[in-house]
């Protein structure tokens, strides 16, 4: 089979196509005949090596796939071969390849969501749009007419973040994005309010009466993060969802969440998946339902050959996107 794969950590450079041995499903897994593969900022902070060097190369990078089931590993139910799925690769890796070996639970066939996806669009949205949902709903618990602000408004994640929170019942959805071409990209998502991210505290608290929000969801990290504190209401929660600027991690004293009755999570679902695979993909299973039956819309910024995938690298460093980007395998 073909794949795009890291020959070791560096810049897009060290991408490069190769053909390795087809792949067999292992008991509990599916082998999948991939169609489209996901393109997400966690794939170029693993290619960068920032996820630590312990990776054997050559690596096949992709955190989620589409395409038709090929083979069905043994003990695994509910599946046939040829059925149109959604999956996410996030515990082994490999989705930018012609074939892919996928767990079952957190495998979704998308000819059972009632309505119809169309296999770019699923391979798009799956890990961006259950991570959405998961923080909203399991993680934050978000209360119907609730306040909130989303940090990396126009990105895979923030472009479903606002349309959950919304159908969720949130009130008032605020986001802030990095520059002002940005402002105009994201004006579609859903955002009632959007703002400049170096001055999302004063607008914020405006916006508010002072008051300020009940949720903030922040993928950026640095100086975004240590700021939102300021705009969290007394049982107000940040929401840790991805630290994309790469700074260092923030310093907060407990003592003073415990003053002003504020709280901090954490949500990754590639962690949550190893310990509640099943939990993951009957929430990836729920989301997909909501995105066909067309109670949300999914952002694709574009679609690229597997042999382009360095220039989709180069487009995500650039942060020059909306949504998310996908590869056309086969």
């Amino acid at each position: 089979m073909k794949a795009m794969v890291i020959d070791g950590f560096g810049g897009a450079e060290k991408l490069r196509l190769m053909e390795l041995p087809d792949l067999s499903p292992a008991p509990g897994n599916l082998t999948i005949d991939v169609a489209y593969a996901g393109v997400g900022y966690a794939d170029i902070l693993l290619r960068r090596g920032e996820f630590g060097s312990s990776f054997s190369m050559p690596l096949v990078p992709g955190l989620e796939v589409s395409g038709y089931v090929r083979a069905i590993g043994e003990g695994v139910e509910g599946f046939y071969v040829g059925q149109p799925v959604a999956s996410m690769t996030l515990l082994n890796l490999g989705g930018y390849a012609a074939m892919a070996s996928v767990r079952a639970s957190l495998t979704v066939p998308l000819d059972t969501l009632g309505s119809e996806l169309d296999l770019a669009t699923a391979a798009a949205s799956i890990v961006n749009l259950t991570t959405a949902y998961m923080a909203i709903k399991d993680v934050n618990r978000m209360q119907a007419g609730s306040t909130v602000l989303i940090h990396a408004a126009a990105g895979g994640l923030g472009s479903f973040l606002s349309q959950v929170a919304k159908r969720l019942g949130a009130k008032h959805v605020m986001g802030t994005v990095g520059s002002t071409g940005k402002l105009k990209l994201a004006e579609s998502l859903g955002y009632d309010e959007l703002f400049l991210r170096d001055e999302f505290v004063e607008r914020v608290l405006h916006a508010t009466g002072g008051a300020g929000v009940d949720a903030v969801f922040d993928p950026v990290g640095g100086e975004a993060r240590s700021r939102s504190l300021q705009v969290l209401s007394p049982l107000g929660q940040l929401v840790v969802v991805g630290n994309a600027s790469g700074e260092p991690d923030m310093l907060q004293s407990t003592n003073g969440l415990w003053i002003n009755n504020q709280a901090i999570a954490g949500f990754s679902l590639g962690g949550y998946a190893e310990t509640a695979p099943d939990k993951v993909g009957a929430a990836a299973k729920e989301a997909l339902g909501m995105l066909a039956r067309g109670e949300l819309h999914s952002e694709v910024s574009g679609v690229y050959p597997l042999e382009q995938v360095a220039e989709t690298h180069l487009l995500l460093e650039k942060k020059n996107t909306i949504g998310k980007i996908v590869l056309k395998i086969q």
